[in-house]
């Protein structure tokens, strides 16, 4: 379950790079950088070079405490610009508003000449499970760190620390900051995250919920089974989940039922 991963692809995807004159040694001192990060904040950083599809992790003590295998906490390198092994802790709700985040960051940054993209970063609060299966406050950031020689996006840093603050909250507090003059874009996701669904789509997956055949939902919905299996069909697509069992419990953790 991931939500808006493939959108976020699709986006990254329209950056064309010219891989050619992307050099080696600049991603070898990024990676330097990273593991000093965590090796003073004892939390985790990665990475992401959107050029390749391709992340750098130091995870250091930040992977005990989230409980994750001695395979996963070995990784340095995995090919993809996304962390699993950290988002897969990640509480459903918050998953899906920080893909939002990231999504319009993402756009946002494109909006902007290349110089004033490295002046911003992202800012949210998100909640993931320890080994103890038990949620704690985390906070995250993502700023680009470097441009490729043509101008696009390539490098961009990601970092995860426990947060100070641990009382409970509404939203991941998603913020857009100028790190250069202190201005603040504060962002909320609550109304986009509703309209994932459209209202006859939740309406088919509560009555599936029930134990309602296609069949019978067609009955009383008024519309033709095929109708209804295309509903199913694009529900399951847009939650990103294999089957109409895993959309419920995903719907029903996302809040959108």
């Amino acid at each position: 379950m991931d939500v808006l991963k493939k959108e976020l692809q699709e986006a990254f995807s329209t950056q064309k790079f010219d891989c050619q004159r992307l050099s080696p040694m600049t991603i070898a001192e990024c990676q330097v950088m990273i593991k000093s990060v965590t090796a003073i904040n004892h939390g985790c950083a990665v990475l992401s070079d959107l050029a390749a599809d391709k992340s750098y992790l130091s995870i250091g003590t930040f992977g005990e405490f989230l409980g994750l295998s001695a395979e996963e906490l070995s990784q340095e390198v995995i090919e993809s610009v996304d962390e699993d092994c950290i988002y897969q802790h990640m509480h459903p709700e918050d998953l899906v508003d920080k893909r939002m985040l990231e999504l319009h960051f993402f756009c946002f940054l494109l909006t902007l000449p290349v110089e004033e993209r490295l002046k911003y970063r992202s800012s949210c609060c998100i909640r993931l499970m320890n080994r103890k299966g038990e949620y704690h406050y985390i906070l995250n950031q993502t700023h680009i760190l470097r441009n490729s020689p043509c101008g696009n996006m390539w490098l961009a840093l990601c970092q995860y620390d426990l947060s100070p603050n641990q009382t409970d909250r509404a939203g991941i507090q998603a913020h857009i900051i100028n790190h250069e003059t202190g201005e603040v874009h504060a962002l909320s996701f609550g109304e986009e995250r509703s309209k994932l669904l459209t209202d006859r789509e939740k309406e088919i997956l509560l009555l599936i919920k029930e134990g309602f055949l296609s069949k019978e939902i067609a009955w009383k919905l008024e519309i033709s089974v095929h109708t209804v299996n295309r509903h199913r069909q694009n529900i399951i697509s847009r939650l990103n989940v294999n089957n109409s069992l895993e959309a419920i419990h995903t719907a029903e953790a996302m809040k959108l039922l």
